[in-house]
């Protein structure tokens, strides 16, 4: 009898290793999702090409070839003292990221501030809910000419265009996501009389984190669309600025390359997003895995 207690631990572990097992023979090894992933970019390019080579797009599409190159003559330089960079990355590119970024950082800091306010009280989001869908339902590139009449032609219009555009997903999600913590934690929290600072800091705002950064991910998607479209009137610079340029100046290599490096941006974005992400919410992952 004593010699079979041993046994069922040996039982257990065998079979937690088994799913284990599964589970790494079931995932692809790095150079399968590699390749894999490389498979619709080649395949948006092949179409690309194609397009270029047909009578209706040859006109207007140039091969994939040249819009690579007109996109390292606009934005790379071979002169060190511009640290390899080109006028258009410094007149055009820098400006439009630095007002997309300014944009999305005071939609996050108003977003997640009075999301929290809101989400701990159901009085006060009972009262600004109308206002909130009001707000929520104007469309945002509609209302550009009154923020340039407002804060005049400068920076200021696109920012806060871009700002209240992209606040929303932020704002709502980060109220669901307070609410969604719950009230036993709450409770809890009252009970052994835990500062409201450490409630915020130890509570609210980890129970809440994914939700968080899925409406800040949706905003920063968001936020390269408005900042296209906050410079197609009364710039003197950026992306869009330069969308519209090279049109019309029948430059459809230069369109076209203003194209690809919106698309770099976008993925560069959310790669950091994704670092950034993956750092903060480490635990939410690893809770994840211990659950499953």
């Amino acid at each position: 009898m004593a010699s079979a207690a041993p046994s069922v631990p040996a039982a257990t572990s065998a079979s937690t290793a088994a799913p284990a097992r599964r589970k790494r023979r079931g995932t692809l090894s790095r150079p399968a999702r590699i390749g894999l992933r490389l498979i619709v970019p080649i395949l948006i390019l092949l179409a690309w090409y194609a397009l270029s080579q047909s009578e209706a797009g040859g006109l207007f599409v140039p091969t994939p070839l040249n819009a690579f190159v007109r996109a390292g003559e606009m934005f790379l330089s071979p002169d060190p003292s511009q640290l390899f960079l080109g006028q258009a990355t410094y007149h055009d590119f820098i400006p439009s990221v630095s007002r997309a970024l300014a944009g999305l950082a005071l939609a996050i800091v108003i977003g997640v501030g009075l999301g929290i306010v809101l989400g701990l009280s159901p009085l006060l989001t009972a009262l600004f809910q109308p206002l909130i869908h009001l707000g929520r339902s104007l469309p945002s590139p509609a209302l550009l000419g009154v923020f340039f009449f407002l804060f005049g032609i400068g920076d200021a219009p696109k920012i806060f265009l871009i700002t209240f555009s992209v606040v929303w997903p932020i704002l709502f999600n980060t109220i669901d996501g307070v609410k969604s913590v719950g009230e036993t934690r709450a409770q809890a929290a009252a009970i052994f009389r835990i500062p409201a600072h450490l409630v915020l800091g130890k509570i609210v705002l980890p129970g809440a984190g994914p939700k968080i950064f899925a409406g800040i991910r949706t905003a920063m998607a968001m936020s390269l669309i408005l900042m296209i479209i906050s410079e197609l009137q009364k710039s003197e610079n950026g992306l869009g600025y330069l969308l519209i340029s090279t049109q019309r100046q029948f430059d459809y290599a230069g369109f076209w390359a203003v194209l690809i490096v919106l698309a770099a941006l976008g993925v560069v974005m959310n790669f950091i997003f994704l670092l950034i992400e993956r750092r903060v919410l480490a635990w939410h992952r690893g809770a994840t895995a211990q659950h499953d």
